[in-house]
């Protein structure tokens, strides 16, 4: 099973979620010698996308039975694993449908037959479902590091063309941009004015001009500006996208950072990656393949190795007893430690198959909603279908979550459902997945009592990738606190040149290192896409 594989390593990172795939794309950008490791048989962790058949067989997962390990010496302990699907709870998904049509004639006009789960089923693979789904600010932090990076070549987005929110009972379309608030036909000319003002305000104030004068709620001081309630609304819900009791200094720092995106890519501060946010995690991994990095899905891992004179980590141990040693450190994300037993922060996640998109459209659009109201937590709902290669032609996917849970989740389809009225009803619900995810940020640590073991955290309930990657960052330093530079831009092929490869023969001339390292290269990712459209 380990043949071939080297038993040290620089850094030994355990579990393939975001935040450890940026670490060890960084680590091995840097020069260290790295094993990522999963016990998954995919990538991305609680940061996976699936085909539909892959869904359904994560939902009828099962813990594998642990092994116990005996030391090897009496300095030696083992620390077993926990299981990571405990960060998952109460998983359920049902279907609306029939299995199958048995009274279905092969003379039946395709468009005519009705949709039973074989037809979803046999198109499984034109799914791709996220169990995290995230929008990336065009000016936020995972752009920028894709950019800095060069991982963004690994990638491709579809832009976020349809940002909705909550008027008058209804859902209209949010003013994104200076001409989309003055050819509004439902704002006073003298309003247009002042929520300009506002917004110009928000953009050019520097986070550095903000003091404490700047601590009084959102809301009073959107009030103080003349704006009515709808405008607030708007402000507040869509553009800061906060909830009624945050901070003028919240406010402002987000409604900057949403306008700041607008017009870097398109009109519009979001975009969406092709095939689903699981590819993240795989550019990363990529990354760190390019750069001499092993791979091992499917790892029989038992526990960790535990020096016990000096408490500390020293690598992992597989279930059949071999030992891989870290040098300078282990990085095993939270899910496989016993520290998320007792957590009861959990983010409520549900997702929609459906046959029709909550508001009509003539082209195929990347959706988002927000809901908000006074003393309730913010509600995201992502819509995504065949434009960014998420569902077969025709269906969607909507996705719904709170960044801190606190209503029900059929409470939240009942508010959906009177807001888009006969558009779409309860009949285009052809199914839904319901789970808990732990909210890990509460439970992980960078300081372990261990030393030379550091614990991430899996996905928060924000709509973005920034705490993730300023996670990753912040260890990174911690691991190298020499300053070594964060995941510098990897050079593009045609700028690599081989040492003693004779330039006058290069085809055929080819050292075994340079072969080596493009299979890896071409073999690594099972689904990563071509050069980004955005990037």
């Amino acid at each position: 099973m380990f043949e071939g594989l080297p038993r040290e390593y620089d850094v030994i990172v355990v579990g393939t979620g975001m935040v450890e795939s940026i670490l060890a794309a960084a680590c091995a950008r840097n020069g260290k010698t790295v094993l990522h490791i999963d016990t998954n048989e995919y990538y991305g962790a609680e940061w996976a996308s699936f085909s539909l058949n892959g869904l359904i067989e994560w939902t009828q997962m099962q813990e594998n039975p642990k092994i116990d390990i005996d030391p090897q010496d009496d300095n030696e302990k083992i620390l077993p694993i926990g299981n990571p699907l405990n960060v998952f709870r109460n998983v359920e998904l049902k279907w609306n449908i029939e299995k199958t049509n048995e009274q279905t004639t092969t003379t039946e006009n395709e468009s005519t037959k009705p949709i039973t789960l074989d037809v979803l089923e046999k198109q499984s693979r034109k799914f791709n479902i996220d169990l995290t789904p995230k929008l990336y600010y065009a000016s936020g932090g995972l752009i920028d590091l894709l950019v800095q990076s060069n991982v963004g070549k690994y990638c491709e987005f579809k832009l976020v063309s349809r940002l909705l929110f909550e008027r008058n009972g209804q859902i209209d379309n949010v003013p994104s941009s200076r001409a989309d608030i003055f050819n509004s036909n439902d704002i006073s000319l003298i309003d247009k004015r002042l929520l300009m003002k506002v917004i110009m305000n928000c953009s050019s104030m520097a986070v550095e001009d903000l003091n404490e004068e700047h601590d009084i709620p959102f809301i009073e001081y959107l009030k103080k500006q003349k704006l009515n309630d709808t405008l607030c609304h708007l402000i507040i819900n869509s553009i800061s996208m906060v909830d009624y009791n945050a901070s003028t200094k919240e406010g402002i720092i987000k409604a900057k950072r949403y306008l700041d995106s607008i017009g870097r890519y398109g009109n519009s501060p979001f975009l969406y990656p092709l095939y689903g946010n699981g590819e993240m995690c795989q550019c990363f991994c990529r990354l760190c393949a390019v750069f001499g990095g092993f791979y091992f899905l499917r790892f029989p891992l038992a526990g960790f190795t535990i020096d016990s004179l000096n408490n500390q980590c020293t690598g992992i141990v597989s279930t059949t007893g071999e030992r891989f040693r870290a040098k300078d450190m282990v990085i095993c994300n939270n899910s496989f430690l016993e520290l998320i037993s007792s957590n009861k922060n959990v983010i409520h996640r549900t997702v929609l198959f459906t046959n029709k998109s909550i508001q009509s459209s003539e082209k195929e659009e990347v959706t988002y909603l927000r809901l908000s109201a006074q003393n309730k937590t913010g509600i995201h709902i992502i819509e995504v279908g065949f434009g960014p290669g998420c569902a077969p032609d025709g269906f969607f996917l909507l996705y719904i979550f709170q960044e801190s849970s606190s209503e029900n989740t059929d409470e939240i389809i009942e508010q959906l459902l009177r807001l888009t009225g006969d558009n779409f009803t309860r009949d285009n619900i052809l199914g839904q997945l319901t789970f808990d995810q732990v909210d890990t940020m509460s439970t992980s640590s960078s300081s372990s009592t261990l030393s030379k073991l550091i614990v991430t955290h899996g996905p928060d309930g924000s709509i973005d990738h920034d705490s993730a990657v300023e996670a990753a960052r912040n260890l990174f330093y911690e691991i190298y606190s020499n300053r070594e530079e964060f995941l510098a831009r990897a050079p593009d092929p045609e700028d690599i040149i081989i040492e003693g490869t004779d330039n006058t023969d290069e085809t055929n001339n080819t050292d075994e290192t340079s072969t080596t390292n493009t299979a890896t290269d071409d073999t690594l990712a099972t689904k990563t896409s071509t050069d980004t459209e955005a990037l």
